[in-house]
Order: C-alpha cells, then structure tokens, then sequence
C-alpha cells in the first residue's frame, strides 16, 4: 500500500470514530486546543440566521419565546437550583451564547461559564421569605389571578439577545412549600426537543447538589456552535432543486379576514383551545391505518380541507416542524435544530376525503426525503418577494406534537413533588393561523393561535370548530366530497 493509499485509509478510519473518540484523539495529537478560546465568534445556524434577522426586525415580539412551567411540593432548595442551572448552562455552549455582528455578519459569541441566578417572581399579598408567617399564598383568588398576572409579565418579557443570556429562571411563591418554577429560553437557542434534555439534566443536577455528589450526565459528542459551522457547509443543491420544483407558483392562503391587512405585521396573537374526545378522533385514526397513514396525515388533510374550504382555495402551503436530528450525536444537545417543511396543498378537483389524504400521503413522504434543506435557504432559492405584511410562504401552520417528553412531564425533582403547570400564551403568533394537537387519554387536544391583526376571537373559534368539524365527518364518511365535508 502506498503512503497516499495509507493516508487516505486513516483518513476513513478517523472518520468513521464517534465524534467524542475523534475529538478526543485530535486533541491527544496536538489537532485541537484543549478548550475554545472564550469570546470566539462562530457562525449561526441557517435557523438561527433568520430568528435573529426577525429578532431585529420587531424586538419587542414575544411569539419566539419558549416557556415551561412546573409546580413544585416540598422544602425547595434555591441554591441547589440555581447550582442546576449553572451546570447546565456550563455544559451546553449554546445557553450562555450572545448573538452580535462581527465584520457585518451576524455570530454567536459563546462567554465563560458564570453563575445563572433564579429571579424571586413576587406577588402582591404573598411574603417571598418562606420564614415568614404563611398566609393563604396565592391559593385564593386574588392571588391565583396575581400569580397567572406576574407569570404572563415573565414569560413576555423580551430577551436582549445580544447582551443578555438566552434563558432564564424564576420562582414564584404560592405557598408553603408550593412553588411556581417558570423557565424561559429564545427558541433561538432550543426546541422542542431540547426542553425534555434541559428537564432532564436540571432533575440530576439538582437532586446530585441536594445529595452532595456529581450529576450522572453522558458526555456531550459536541456543542451547538461547532453543529452550526458545519450546518454552513453542508450543500442542499439536490434538496433546494426539489423544493423549487416543488413550490414555485405557490400561491399565499388568503382567509376572509375581519381587519384590513396592516401594512406591517405585528405578530399580535390569539388563542382558541380544541378538545376532541376519543371516540370523535378514532374513526379518522383507523382511516389513517387502513390507508397506510399516519395520524399526522390525517389531521393535516382535515386542516387542509377546513383552510382550503374557509379560504375558497385548492392551492396553499402548509408550514409543519420537524425536529431535524438525523444524526444520533444531535439527540443529548439543547439547540434548535428544529426545520420547517413547506407542504404545498392539493385540494383541485373536489376530491373525496380520501383521495385527499392518498395526496397528502405522497407529499409528506417525499418531503420528509429531503427535509434536510434549511426553509431559509428554501426561501432564497425560490426568491419569494419580501412582504412585511404576512409570513413567507406558509401563512398557517400545523403541528401534531409527539417528540420526547417523557422528562418533560416528570412526577419529581429530586425530593420534590413536580407537575406540569401550563405557561401562558406569549400573545403574538408566528403564523396568520397555526394548529397545535397532541394525543391522550382525553381525545385530541390542542391549541388554535390566530393573528389578531386579522381575525377577531369569534372568527377563530369558527376556525377551530370548523377543524373539529371536518375530523368528525370525514372519520366517519371519508368518501365525501370536500365541499360536503366543509
């Protein structure tokens, strides 16, 4: 074997190494510094690009704030919580990022780890010193409202994204051992996925302070900057030459709307809830089986058809999320990774129910072969004309949640009873209308936001009923035609 021919071998060889084992013998080798220098600029994600160019854009806009709350029972430690967090943001670059030009180009300037203080939310009538004589917290309802009040302030409270962190903590005192635990992140900096990594470590990292030992964590293969380099790099020309023949010509959905269309958006939202019980969702499930779906399809081809029925159009687009983990070294990172899919839709014809869903059956699976192509390079390579009156190219939205959340949803923390408690609306909305279900117990649950620039809450509460509506008809006679269904 030659030297070339022995080099390139070695060169595979290396290759082929999990990303830690690689790094770990370039940095034995004298390849890599031990660690980053502090202040190093690094590229931001295609993702992060455009959540920082619309952060610029409207800085006072909320609608890219991502909250989780949960209640927590028992003698809560705040030390040992502000020490979780701590570690936490120790661990993952990405959290103690700031966002800064650098030579006319946007970057993410990542700085030293520091401590990450958890903020005391006061509450009128309710003592923050837990020493204090207890009252009746904000159990009655004055403090409840109080509560939800200072809650709502927190998580709308915009982010500083180029001097400030990312992320941020607070406390609330309802009572006696019964706390509030309030986080917010910039979904500049997570997603989805990351918020059941962050509950996770946060569990581990306080229980290991309350124990007096190290956090069991798994080793991070890399961080979010060094994903978001390469993500730079990496060449969509296949991807973007589907997508362009995919969506040139997409027309925008145009819903009859209550308010003139101001000349800027404001991004100022609504929100409607929507609860199906089981036995209304079952028969458009079973649909979904017996026609090799899933219930993703089914569901999208139900928005479709209310959107297409209330707009009086057969062509528009559909932007849906998708985690875009591929790689297995992504799924212990917090970042956001997450990718939007423009699904164009195709309601020519009348077509029954059925036929409609076959169709969306076949543009969700070709998609997802090429969802790896950024939405903003997909933009750009479509060269969709800027227009600050209404979102590019997808003007709904739609969502089936079913990413890990098993953390998410946690019984304990450490000693600590813990359960979920829902974070209020941000009050803005990235998309004219947007549908967010999950599935449980309780039927097919969701939420329905709405752009108040457009749309009064008696308009979306017929959107969300007429949802509702087109699920429980074509479950139960999918051969109707779509202008008998709507």
């Amino acid at each position: 074997m030659t030297v070339p021919d022995r080099r390139e071998a070695l060169r595979r060889r290396l290759a082929d190494l999990p990303p830690d084992r690689r790094e770990a013998l370039l940095r034995s080798l004298g390849r890599l510094p031990d660690a980053e220098p502090a202040g190093r600029a690094w590229p931001l994600s295609p993702g992060q690009e455009r959540l920082w160019f619309l952060s610029r854009f409207a800085p006072g806009d909320t609608g890219y704030h991502t909250p989780w709350c949960v209640r927590l029972r028992g003698p809560l430690d705040p030390g040992a919580l502000e020490a979780a967090f701590t570690r936490i943001a120790e661990r993952h670059e990405v959290l103690r990022t700031r966002f800064r030009m650098v030579a006319d180009t946007p970057a993410q300037i990542v700085l030293p780890p520091s401590p990450v203080p958890v903020e005391r939310i006061a509450i009128p009538g309710v003592p923050e010193d837990p020493e204090q004589p207890d009252t009746e917290g904000a159990e009655g309802a004055e403090g409840a409202e109080g509560a939800e009040g200072a809650l709502a302030a927190f998580v709308n409270r915009p982010f500083d994204l180029e001097n400030g962190p990312p992320l941020r903590a607070g406390l609330i005192r309802l009572g006696e051992d019964d706390t509030l635990l309030c986080i917010v992140l910039h979904h500049i900096v997570v997603d989805g996925w990351s918020l059941d990594v962050l509950m996770r470590e946060l569990a581990e990292c306080y229980a290991a302070r309350r124990e007096g030992r190290e956090p069991e964590l798994e080793e991070l293969p890399t961080q979010y900057p060094r994903y978001a380099a390469r993500e730079r790099e990496r060449d969509h020309t296949a991807h973007l030459a589907y997508w362009t023949g995919r969506l040139t010509g997409a027309p925008a959905l145009g819903l009859p709307a209550d308010h003139l269309r101001p000349p800027r958006r404001t991004g100022n939202g609504g929100r409607e809830h929507l609860l199906l019980p089981p036995d209304d969702v079952a028969p458009l499930e079973r649909l979904a089986r017996e026609s090799r779906c899933t219930s993703f399809m089914a569901l999208l081809a139900a928005y479709q058809a209310m959107l297409g029925g209330a707009a009086g159009q057969h062509d528009f687009c559909v932007g849906v999320p998708v985690a875009g983990r591929s790689a297995g070294e992504l799924a212990p990172l917090i970042g956001y990774f997450g990718n939007t899919l423009a699904l164009r839709a195709d309601l020519s014809g009348d077509p029954t129910f059925r036929e409609l869903l076959l169709r969306v059956r076949e543009v969700t699976l070709s998609a997802m072969r090429h969802a790896d192509a950024p939405f903003e390079a997909v933009l750009a390579a479509l060269r969709v004309p800027r227009d600050i009156s209404r979102p590019p190219l997808c003007q709904a939205m739609f969502n089936l949640h079913n990413l890990p959340k098993g953390d998410l949803l946690r019984t304990s923390m450490g000693d600590l009873d813990a359960e979920h408690h829902p974070a209020p609306p941000t009050a803005h909305t990235k998309a004219e209308i947007s549908v967010d279900v999950w599935r449980g117990p309780e039927g097919l649950g969701g939420v329905l936001d709405y752009s108040r620039d457009l749309f009064t809450p008696a308009t979306a509460r017929r959107f969300a009923d007429a949802f509702a509506h087109v699920v429980r008809r074509a479950g139960a006679d999918p051969d109707r035609r779509l202008s008998e269904l709507a």
